[in-house]
């Protein structure tokens, strides 16, 4: 059995025992892909899976918008309420913390035990959900240089 897959069941026992689907399911999901030998479908997923990924949330989170439940009235007044203006700023950080992340990922791909692991335990023990990988390996890029250890 290779590395690769006991990782992978490591994921998904963590995911079970957690009861986070979303860990256990993408665990569950590539070991079959790996099992299937679709070696294709696990090269592009790690190739332009996180692209699609950012695609299917900012989608998922436009469809209000799409499907009425958010006017351009509200839409504008929700930008110059605190709560808007915060999350206008909050995201603008976000987004750059998440810029760097792919591209410390890209250039330090070993880094990516330590947002994997970080991920599995801020989803099982803390209650969270894994979307925090590329903002947090841009974090970490970030304190890196500040801290001169990159």
């Amino acid at each position: 059995m290779s590395d690769g897959v006991i990782i992978l069941l490591i994921c998904a026992a963590l995911g079970a025992v957690g009861r986070n689907a979303l860990i256990a399911g993408g665990a569950i999901c590539l070991l079959l892909l790996r099992i299937g030998r679709l070696d294709f479908a696990v090269h592009w997923l790690g190739e332009r899976g996180t692209a699609l990924g950012i695609f299917l949330l900012v989608v998922s989170l436009m469809a209000p918008a799409a499907g009425g439940r958010l006017s351009l009235r509200g839409f504008a007044a929700e930008l110059l309420r605190p709560s808007g203006i915060v999350g206008l700023l909050v995201a603008a950080a976000a987004a750059y913390f998440g810029k760097g992340g792919v591209d410390f990922l890209r250039a330090y791909p070993a880094a990516l035990v330590g947002m994997l692991v970080g991920s599995v335990i801020g989803t099982i023990f803390l209650g969270g959900v894994p979307t925090g990988p590329l903002i947090a390996a841009g974090v970490t890029a970030l304190l890196l240089q500040a801290l001169r250890l990159r």
